[in-house]
């Protein structure tokens, strides 16, 4: 039996949930890119992070490196050549690996992905220039679609250079 009341429960601190929703994101990519870039998960790789939050990532590093068998994480502000790129939202990650590594699979994985982002920004373009649309919808909504199309154009362009660096 329980006698004492329980205290009231505190409100989440929002920015350790979005840190740890960014961690679980970055760990899930960087595994699906190792696995179909036919790299073990116990093969040891050096990942770099291009990033404009290093704070984010510097706070959970350890996890990260942990969680992908990383040597090391460096951060950087150029393209890696020679290695494996994905992007996580606004993030660039690179990976290198001794294992020789196969291009050909990623250039196609970063055209579909290219492909589908060009889709989602015209049905995003096509509601914004919907007058009815922008005329009756609240403000915040617009807003909203305004920041889907802002997110998708940095995607593409960041997909678009580590395509170029690929070639």
């Amino acid at each position: 039996l329980v006698v004492k009341q329980f205290s009231a429960q505190k409100k989440a601190d929002e920015a350790i949930l979005q840190t740890g929703e960014k961690l679980k994101e970055a760990i899930t990519a960087i595994r699906d890119t190792r696995n179909r870039n036919q790299l073990k998960p116990k093969d040891e790789v050096t990942l770099f992070i291009q990033t404009d939050d290093t704070n984010t990532y510097q706070s959970i590093e350890k996890l990260l490196a942990k969680q992908v068998n990383a040597e090391s994480i460096s951060y950087t502000q150029e393209p890696v050549t020679g290695a494996i790129t994905l992007v996580v939202g606004k993030d660039k990650f690179y990976i290198q690996s001794t294992t020789a590594v196969d291009t050909t699979i990623q250039k196609q994985q970063l055209q579909k992905e290219i492909e589908y982002l060009k889709g989602f920004l015209i049905s995003v373009e096509k509601k914004l220039c919907n007058e009815k649309f922008v005329q009756n919808a609240k403000p915040e909504v617009i807003a909203m679609e305004r920041k889907k199309r802002e997110d998708a154009e940095l995607k593409i362009k960041a997909v678009l250079e580590s395509l170029t660096s690929l070639k």
